[in-house]
């Protein structure tokens, strides 16, 4: 199986920068739904948000192959359900997480329905 560098160091800075953003709140492998084996790679509850790094390696990733895929919908669907945010990122746009929690973050500040 052809394993993309790139793709294994993006989930590792996208998780550096999650943990020295929030420290010992934030959680790895998250189970967020008791009885269900679906996790979360982390979560961070000030903000009740789920992050999932897509590890799309190669064309036929769990990720891009029907059967993976229709279980990564019903996870997320899921998390949606039981009131979780979701964000979701690749090796692609992993770099915007920065921006989207900062966007959160000012708007529960504000008041906001985040």
């Amino acid at each position: 199986m052809f394993r993309s560098r790139t793709n294994t160091r993006e989930k590792f800075l996208l998780g550096a920068m999650l943990r020295a953003r929030y420290g010992k709140e934030l959680r790895a492998e998250f189970r967020f739904c008791p009885g269900r084996m679906f996790r979360a790679d982390w979560y961070i509850p000030s903000l009740n948000v789920l992050v999932e790094y897509e590890g799309i390696f190669a064309a036929k990733s769990r990720h891009t192959h029907l059967e993976g895929y229709s279980k990564d919908c019903e996870k997320y669907n899921l998390a949606t359900v039981l009131g979780f945010r979701v964000l979701r990122y690749t090796a692609r746009n992993y770099a915007r997480a920065q921006a989207d929690l900062d966007e959160l973050e000012q708007d529960l500040k504000v008041g906001g329905s985040v």
